[in-house]
């Protein structure tokens, strides 16, 4: 090695095949499956009407909103190894209707950053976001909930996987009583 740019350029070299043997031993390595479970108890859900959106908008114009709350029970740490930095966990409600075959709402979500805290076991959890449909009213559609979840690894690339739950839900039409 003869000058300092040799040096720079032979170190550099070493660090990204170093750092690439690591990716691909990280994505090889995968992650096993998860086996959880989604509950909801239909007395729980019901829908409401309020103003939504922006403030220049019709004021008068109401959106109807679902409320639910459901039971978790998964758990995640299986997911942390050596290259895992955090998991995000969502549930999603998906659902169709006549005007659109594909709807997905995020209801709920959180990180996890460590194993000790990846056993979620979660009771009467109400939606932390709005459930609103893009028609902004709620005619009786049935959704199904799922639990996913985006593993984001300190190397390599970015893991997601679904738990499909059979739980479901039917969301009923406003009524002001």
């Amino acid at each position: 090695m003869y000058n300092l740019q040799q040096r720079f350029n032979v170190n550099k070299i070493v660090l990204s095949a170093v750092l690439g043997i690591v990716a691909l031993i990280s994505y090889i390595q995968g992650y096993p499956p998860i086996q959880g479970a989604l509950k909801v108890d239909a007395s729980n859900i019901k829908v409401v009407a309020r103003r939504f959106g922006p403030e220049n908008q019709d004021y008068r114009k109401k959106t109807e909103f679902a409320r639910l709350s459901f039971d978790i029970d998964a758990d995640f740490s299986e997911l942390f190894n050596w290259n895992t930095k955090q998991i995000f966990v969502t549930v999603v409600a998906d659902y169709e209707t006549d005007k659109y075959k594909r709807n997905s709402v995020v209801l709920w979500d959180r990180i996890i950053t460590q194993k000790e805290k990846a056993n979620l076991k979660l009771k009467n959890v109400g939606n932390k976001y709005a459930m609103v449909d893009i028609s902004q009213k709620w005619n009786y559609e049935r959704a199904n909930l799922s639990i996913a979840w985006d593993i984001t690894p300190h190397v390599g690339l970015l893991q997601s996987g679904q738990l499909l739950t059979d739980a479901h839900l039917i969301i009923p039409a406003f009524s002001e009583a």
